[in-house]
């Protein structure tokens, strides 16, 4: 009896041991999967916020050929309700195999039937505030993946916010690592100028594209366009370059779709300039994107404004667009900005005696824009500044640019900003004092290379340098006739004269 007690107490061990290893078994498998979320081709997921919502969890049996799974809906609050609402009006199931049937009848991977329903999930979550089983923080650096980790083995939805339309992805984790790759794409747009390089004073046109996001299931969403000038650029009323007042809280903009599209909405005429910085604007589209929604979804728009080129433009000239989007006011992204270039460039001049290399002072040149104007002195660039720096100046009476002996620091001594790529002739009006004025203009060409790249020719050879040599001449005495030995020999002659008028008195008083 003893003995069979004491077997029996074995075996109720073993099991217990049994027992308890299924269940460590069991434990090891919940929340040991990792979800790679891939960005779709050619995105980024920078500033994005991904939601996981577990639809179902999965159990799973059987060897590796043949498997068996069992899925049970998630019992969180709301998540029965909102697979029945995708399901449509049709499905009438209570148990969760009649759920789990119906959403493996709807359709096979990447149907329309099955987008549809991961997207109508989306939609009544959204509204519903259904909570997500696992978020991602807003992902703050540029990369293309994320990895959610410590995951239930389950059947997910994958959204991310705020994208160009609820494009949520489907994907069963079941195994140590799975991938799913996005079909969200982002919202976006480019800024583009009408010029590629400027003079100063020029005003430029600048266009912003963009795409009607389709904002089904969205209660809200914002869309503004925010863009800052550099400090080489003013914003300007229209392509006249008419100037903002000094009060002005607004600048005057266009957002316009093509010809073969009409606007359901007043579009704004007005982009709201920030209190502090007048090179900063922000043009709220969020009512107008939703009022497009009907017709005008995924429709390409301009939004188009000015700028004038001011003195202090540089060859880095650039300014930038971003856009501010999101389903959540509290919770948007800001996409990566948009640059535009219009670089302006210098004109460096180093002007020197030929015989000595010697910089020289006081040539005073005049610029102009065709051959034909240099010859005939007229149309010259005009220009304001003194001390050998200059800039181009529209508003300027003045023609004329002089050089000095030097500017500290630099390898010329006379420099002219803010001009565009393209050919000049350049004239020299007085030369320095004692040094022959040049005859003919010298062409000068400015060639862009790059965004911040440039070249500089003088006659068609490249100045690798960049700066325009130009060299003085002066001369012997030109030969003459009142020369040092025609007054040597009147001197002697005078000697001569003077000795014989000696002589002749000293004779005369010898008579005497």
């Amino acid at each position: 009896m003893k003995r069979m007690k004491r077997i029996m107490a074995l075996m109720l061990a073993a099991i217990m041991m049994m027992a308890m290893s299924v269940t460590a078994f069991a434990a090891e498998g919940a929340g040991t999967h990792t979800l790679t979320v891939n960005a779709k081709g050619g995105q980024d997921l920078k500033g994005q916020t991904i939601n996981l919502y577990k639809l179902f969890d999965v159990t799973e049996s059987g060897t590796t050929e043949s498997k068996n799974y069992a899925y049970t809906v998630n019992t969180a609050t709301g998540y029965k309700d909102a697979i029945k609402s995708a399901l449509g009006t049709s499905f009438t199931g209570t148990t969760d195999e009649e759920y789990a049937a119906a959403v493996l009848a709807i359709g096979s991977n990447d149907s329309t039937e099955v987008q549809k329903f991961a997207n109508d999930f989306t939609t009544y979550a959204l509204k519903n505030s259904l909570a997500a089983t696992a978020t991602s923080s807003k992902i703050t650096e540029s990369q293309t993946s994320y990895d959610f980790t410590g995951l239930d083995a389950g059947y997910y939805l994958v959204y991310v916010t705020g994208g160009k339309e609820i494009q949520s992805s489907l994907v069963t984790v079941d195994a140590t690592t799975n991938t799913v790759n996005l079909k969200t794409e982002a919202p976006s747009i480019e800024k583009t100028a009408d010029k590629t390089t400027v003079n100063i004073g020029d005003v430029v046109t600048y266009n912003v594209k963009g795409v009607i996001p389709d904002t089904t299931g969205y209660d809200q969403y914002q869309y503004i366009i925010h863009d800052e000038l550099s400090t080489g650029l003013d914003f300007v009323n229209d392509t006249t370059g008419t100037a903002l007042g000094e009060a002005a809280t607004t600048v005057n903009v266009k957002v316009a779709f093509g010809a073969d599209v009409t606007d359901e909405g007043t579009a704004p005429t007005t982009a709201t300039l920030d209190s502090t910085n007048k090179r900063k604007m922000s043009l709220d589209l969020s009512a107008w994107v939703k009022a497009n929604q009907t017709n005008n979804k995924g429709k390409e728009f301009t939004v188009t404004y000015y700028a004038k080129v001011n003195k202090d433009a540089v060859v880095t000239e650039k300014n930038n667009a971003k856009l501010e989007y999101g389903n959540n006011p509290s919770d948007t992204t800001t996409t990566t900005p948009s640059e535009a270039k219009t670089p302006t460039y210098p004109l460096d001049i180093k002007k020197i005696n030929k015989k000595t290399s010697e910089l020289l002072a006081g040539a005073k040149f005049s610029l102009y824009r065709t051959e034909t104007d240099a010859k005939n002195g007229e149309n010259a660039i005009t220009v304001t500044g003194s001390n050998g720096n200059y800039v181009v100046d529209p508003a300027s009476t003045t023609t004329e640019f002089e050089s000095v002996k030097s500017i500290d620091g630099k390898g010329y001594n006379l420099h002219i900003n803010g001009l565009e790529a393209k050919d000049y002739w350049l004239v020299e009006t007085q030369a320095p004092e004692g040094f022959n004025k040049l005859t003919a203009p010298i062409k000068v060409t400015i060639t862009k290379t790059g965004d911040a790249e440039w070249k500089v020719s003088k006659d068609g050879v490249e100045e690798t340098d960049k700066i325009i040599d130009i060299e003085n001449s002066t001369g012997s005495l030109l030969p003459s006739t009142g020369g040092r030995g025609a007054i040597a020999f009147a001197v002697i002659a005078a000697l001569l004269v003077f000795g014989v008028a000696v002589s002749f008195i000293r004779d005369k008083r010898k008579e005497a």
